[in-house]
């Protein structure tokens, strides 16, 4: 399987979860490229594997965007982008489509795992590739603080193959607030299945995958 991972932190650095993700699901066989913010303005050379949202220039706009793009963490990052003006928010976004379009034109994956449901999922969505969601807790939170955020993730909620929660609470809020997905008629809604992702959870991810790439088969 060929598997883009994108993620909604920083994922340069060798540290990241993403990383880690990544080494595990290489070993069970995957080709996995990462997608996601840099933390860091410019990479000179191509780092092996990642192919970088670079959004500092953008987010110079914006003091605490540029602060949660330099902090590097994903809940950072959702929590300032439900600040930020409608302008700004269109130019990260059409930034982010066009990195993660190139991304799926170079790598050719099977399936997409997005990390987080922020203003990313829905650009995994637009691709076309089937697409697997994990959505946590503060991403929900995040959600609920500004319409224009809170119908991205909708959308993305709604047209995802594959749907997983961190935690039975998200699970539940999900599940209250479901949409029909207009996309596909007579498709049922994904199933919610419960489990946080950690290192030590590629089998997880990969079977989500395989779900999703079943889905739209």
């Amino acid at each position: 399987m060929r598997l883009l991972l994108i993620d909604h932190g920083c994922c340069d650095p060798p540290g990241t979860r993403v990383h880690a993700c990544r080494d595990h699901l290489v070993r069970l066989g995957v080709e996995l490229l990462a997608c996601g913010p840099v933390s860091i303005p410019h990479i000179e050379a191509p780092t092996p594997g990642l192919h970088g949202i670079h959004l500092h220039d953008i987010a110079a706009a914006n003091r605490v965007f540029l602060k949660a793009v330099e902090d590097g963490s994903p809940a950072a990052f959702l929590a300032a982008t439900a600040g930020i003006s409608p302008r700004l928010l269109g130019s990260v976004r059409e930034t982010a489509r066009q990195t993660i379009a190139e991304a799926v034109d170079a790598f050719d994956p099977d399936v997409i795992f997005v990390l987080h449901a922020g203003i990313l999922a829905d650009l995994a969505i637009e691709t076309g590739v089937p697409v697997a969601l994990h959505v946590g807790r503060a991403d929900l939170a995040a959600a609920t603080q500004e319409p224009r955020i809170r119908d991205l993730v909708a959308a993305a909620l709604g047209s995802a193959e594959t749907v997983i929660a961190e935690d039975q609470e998200t699970a539940t809020r999900l599940a209250e607030h479901r949409l029909e997905r207009d996309d596909r008629a007579g498709a049922e809604p994904p199933a919610i299945a419960v489990w946080p992702v950690a290192t030590d959870h590629a089998v997880q991810i990969l079977a989500a995958c395989e779900e999703a790439r079943r889905r739209r088969l």
